[in-house]
């Protein structure tokens, strides 16, 4: 039987006070500190909803929820338990997630654009007690309910704006709950591998949150558009965990348009960040020179856009044309930072525009330790050499384990405990800022004695106005040992492309051992809901038999 999430008076005539107290964990605490300063403090602007939140009403909301989570399993804590949850972007995400943290269990967000396999899998894997639906996703409910007969299922109802804020009582606070205690498992993007449950603690979390609040200095004053997607890093810890530990709003779309980002920012002071992927990036200048240059619209755009604080790019490598383009219509110098799911966030460029480095993700972020070591034989490369180097990350920042995986855990840390990121990067022995080459299994391509890396030629070929999206893979080889390819689409207006002209245009940009010596012209490159390509895959579509 399906039963709804309610107030938790309503479900039981008992009261359990104790069961409605908040553990006063470092996030908790702070959203406490912004409701007391400022009863009317907006968390959160659903747009979907057409409400607002204050810092007031979600931590009451977050008391209810937790309290009817507990009954509902029949738990005074659940130490840990996994419950997954598939909720749009807004307030009720919010919630949702807040109230597993507060019950003491590990959140598993669902990505909300999931085919039912990939949710199956997922709640397959993380073996949840309980699975919540939000009834925006009612149609994918009787399919996963049909499969997953072992976990029971219940409705979230959607919350409402309640009175006035200082009409709202703050909950009772309890000692925190072990920072150490698992908190979040967001499953890897699966790009090179089978997704892994990647398991964070609060201290973890915490971490994260607060160097990025440090280094990109968030306040209470800051203003964030969010339409990430909230079952990865960037969404969950760069955009909502790091604004709510500052007190900023969070204005939260269930989807990316880039019709209403222009719209917002032509409305000019009235958001002060944004964060988004790089085809995000793409489609708002595609959208801008479509729609919006050369009219009436132009400069409240170009003013909206260039007022904003800070505009951040990551989750994918960010094309050098795109970031060049998109300062030519706003002004603004997008920030380029280095994370993934096992580490958060690790190196990032400078606030600074002078620390915006072309294709630099730039330096160590406070309390994370960078190095670079030899893939053959594990040695660490010295600062003062710019030789390609493995990636390896050191901190409170890392991630605590591979659920249910301890020996794919025990293969991905070194002896001396550093987390082995599968990335290659070069670092400048001028200013210690790093350059990433890639993925080794997939974006590392020797080809006749050379390393080529293909986000290097991926950059160079989107530089070429008739082209619109290039993935660039490796094929094996006999003689050469790979094959440098390029899977491309053009853009609308281009009719076709023949191999001998793209590498007669890419002669004056890059080495000949680097340019592509086959090409597939597509009509789409399929990618994740982070901008991702999986490579394998695209080499499997294409090459079945290389």
């Amino acid at each position: 039987m399906t039963v709804p999430i309610v107030a938790a008076a309503a479900m039981r005539g008992r009261e359990l006070p104790e069961l409605a107290s908040i553990p006063s964990l470092p996030l908790f605490v702070a959203a406490r500190s912004h409701a007391k300063n400022d009863d009317a403090k907006v968390a959160v602007i659903d747009r979907t909803k057409g409400q607002s939140f204050t810092y007031r009403q979600l931590l009451s909301d977050v008391s209810a929820k937790k309290k009817w989570l507990l009954e509902h399993l029949s738990l005074t804590d659940l130490d840990q338990r996994r419950i997954a949850f598939l909720v749009p972007n807004g307030y009720d995400y919010v919630v949702m997630q807040w109230a597993v943290w507060a019950a003491g269990g590990i959140c598993v967000p669902l990505c909300t654009t999931h085919p039912v396999k990939e949710l199956l899998y997922t709640i397959g894997d993380s073996q949840p007690s309980l699975v919540v639906i939000h009834p925006a996703f009612a149609k994918v409910e009787p399919a996963l309910r049909e499969k997953v007969v072992d976990v029971p299922f219940v409705d979230f109802i959607p919350i409402l704006r309640s009175g006035s804020a200082s009409s709202i009582s703050l909950p009772p606070f309890h000692d925190s709950l072990p920072l150490d205690r698992r908190a979040l498992m967001i499953y890897t993007s699966g790009t090179t591998s089978n997704p892994k449950g990647c398991v964070t603690t609060h201290k973890n979390i915490t971490f994260q949150a607060d160097c990025l609040v440090n280094a990109w200095k968030y306040t209470s004053s800051d203003h964030l558009i969010h339409v990430l997607p909230l079952h990865h890093v960037h969404g969950i810890i760069n955009g909502l965990t790091a604004s709510f530990l500052s007190g900023a709003t969070v204005e939260m779309y269930p989807k990316f348009d880039p019709k209403t980002i222009w719209e917002r920012w032509q409305d000019k002071g009235s958001s002060t960040m944004f964060m988004a992927v790089p085809t995000i990036y793409s489609r708002l200048v595609d959208y801008f020179d479509a729609h919006i240059r050369s009219t009436e619209a132009e400069v409240p755009s170009k003013e909206g856009a260039k007022a904003l604080r800070l505009v951040v790019s990551g989750s994918a490598a960010l094309p050098t044309p795109i970031k060049a383009k998109f300062a030519e219509i706003t002004g603004q110098v997008l920030l380029e930072r280095y994370g993934m799911t096992e580490i958060g966030m690790g190196i990032s460029c400078g606030l600074d525009i002078s620390q915006r480095l072309d294709g630099s993700v730039g330096w160590p972020l406070p309390g994370v330790q960078v190095r670079l070591t030899d893939k053959g034989t594990g040695k660490i490369i010295e600062e003062d050499s710019e030789e390609d180097g493995m990636v390896e990350i050191k901190g409170d920042n890392v991630f605590l384990e591979y659920w249910n995986k301890p020996e794919a855990t025990t293969k991905e840390f070194t002896s001396d405990g550093w987390f082995k990121t599968g990335d290659v990067a070069k670092r400048s022995k001028d200013d210690g800022a790093y350059y990433i080459q890639g993925r080794a299994s997939v974006d590392l391509i020797k080809t006749g004695g050379y390393k080529v890396s293909a986000l290097e030629v991926e950059r160079r070929i989107l530089g070429l106005e008739i082209i619109q999206e290039v993935a660039v893979v490796g094929i094996a080889d006999e003689e050469w040992g790979q094959r440098v390819a390029a899977v491309v689409k053009l853009r609308d207006c281009t009719a076709t492309l023949e191999l001998g002209a793209l590498r007669t245009k890419l002669k004056e940009e890059m080495a000949p051992y680097k340019i592509p010596t086959i090409l597939k012209i597509v009509d789409g490159i399929e990618r994740n809901a982070m901008g991702k390509v999986n490579k394998k895959d695209l080499l499997k579509k294409y090459w079945p038999d290389a």
